[in-house]
């Protein structure tokens, strides 16, 4: 049982989300893509847009947080690690060479974009609708705060305004159109989404097509690799909480590749990890 508890931690968010209350009253758990059908289904409002806005302001002050205070803290802090690793935590330098861009603060911001929208497709499929909303707000929210501080030091060593209100409404404005275009070029052939980075990530301008051939890769093979890590890491975590035949039929898939190996490897990797759990506990 106490290794069962420890584990449990390190369960997906969605997990979590989904057993947090023991209540008969729990909620139905709403997925993003039925909320988006539910919201795409209901007929335009005919209000003026400024009106429209101050009822969407009004109801998201006042309406009830369906999210348990404690997955909300979660999901806040996991959205602000999550962005920081998507704007620190890749090679700059070696991806603006790969994609020919030129060493400018838009080029970081737009492979900030293309990172922070992997992510999200990810946890698109693996969060409910109210969870998935959170987390993307608190992502979204953490980058502009972000970039709003990186453009002031810049603007600094520069002796420039770099965050006027037409600036920050170009970048908002590409920031949705990234957005939007990734998913509809993602979803389609290489082609699309060519054509979507040639809009978001070169602008329009002209680039050799070997630079966009390496991003297309770039994307779709960092999606597949995120997607193999979450399955390697269910198969081994369900196998945990089994016998060892189980663990080690997980570990012979996930850690070796399903590849000959020599068993007291594996032996050794069971001990390695049941013990480890074992120390958490006590």
């Amino acid at each position: 049982m106490l290794a069962r508890s420890a584990v449990r931690r390190l369960v997906h968010v969605r997990s979590i989300a989904s057993t947090s209350g023991d209540s008969p009253n729990v909620k139905k758990i709403t997925p993003v893509d039925e909320y988006t059908q539910r919201l795409l289904a209901t007929p335009p409002s005919r209000l003026p847009k400024m009106f429209q806005r101050l009822r969407a302001a009004w109801k998201n002050k006042f309406r009830k947080d369906e999210i348990d205070p404690l997955l909300k803290n979660l999901l806040d802090t996991a959205s602000s690690q999550l962005y920081y690793n998507c704007a620190n935590n890749y090679d700059y330098e070696k991806l603006c060479q790969a994609f020919g861009l030129p060493d400018y603060m838009s080029s970081w911001y737009k492979l900030t974009l293309m990172h922070c929208w992997m992510v999200l497709l990810r946890m698109h499929s693996s969060l409910d609708a109210p969870a998935y909303l959170r987390l993307q707000h608190s992502m979204l929210a953490t980058m502009w705060f972000d970039i709003d501080s990186r453009l002031k030091i810049v603007g600094e060593e520069l002796k420039q305004t770099l965050t006027a209100q037409s600036d920050m409404k170009k970048m908002h404005g590409l920031h949705l159109q990234t957005f939007l275009e990734y998913d509809e070029g993602f979803l389609s052939d290489d082609r699309m989404l060519a054509a979507a980075l040639w809009r978001c990530l070169y602008i329009s301008r002209s680039f050799d097509p070997i630079h966009v051939l390496r991003a297309i890769a770039y994307m779709r093979s960092t999606v597949c690799f995120t997607i193999q890590s979450f399955l390697s890491f269910h198969n081994i975590f369900q196998g945990f909480l089994s016998d060892d035949r189980m663990l080690a039929a997980a570990l012979w898939r996930c850690l070796y590749i399903s590849r000959s190996f020599d068993p007291i490897h594996v032996l050794r990797a069971i001990a390695y990890m049941r013990s480890t759990v074992c120390c958490t506990t006590q």
